[in-house]
């Protein structure tokens, strides 16, 4: 099998110019619409394709009451799983208040510098 002739470039672009003086408006519009559709999944593709940082499932642990606990019994469990939250809540404080303490003083030291 012979390969073609090689061909100057102005007589390729009188080819290119022939051959699209010879096409209807409507074999442009469908040209162009599939072109369209071709990039837009093509870019689909490339956005899914960027793999994502792994990151654990967030586990949520239930603790299973039987059923025949006494009132009293449910009211002692409240007031130790409030002590529980209260603690939690003050320690949440306690190290946003950490944080925004060397915030102040890192925005202290960059207005200093003019930052």
């Amino acid at each position: 099998m012979a390969l073609p002739p090689v061909t100057r470039p102005s007589a390729a672009l009188a080819d290119l110019r022939a051959f699209v003086a010879t096409r209807e408006k409507h074999q442009w519009v469908f040209a162009l619409v599939s072109v369209l559709i071709t990039g837009y999944f093509i870019t689909i593709f490339l956005i899914q394709s960027t793999t994502k940082e792994y990151k654990p499932p967030e586990v949520i642990w239930v603790k299973d009451y039987s059923g025949n606990r006494t009132d009293a019994e449910i009211k002692a469990q409240q007031k130790i799983d409030q002590q529980k939250q209260l603690a939690e809540q003050a320690e949440l404080k306690r190290l946003q208040e950490a944080q925004r303490k060397e915030s102040a003083k890192l925005q202290k030291k960059l207005s200093e510098l003019g930052i």
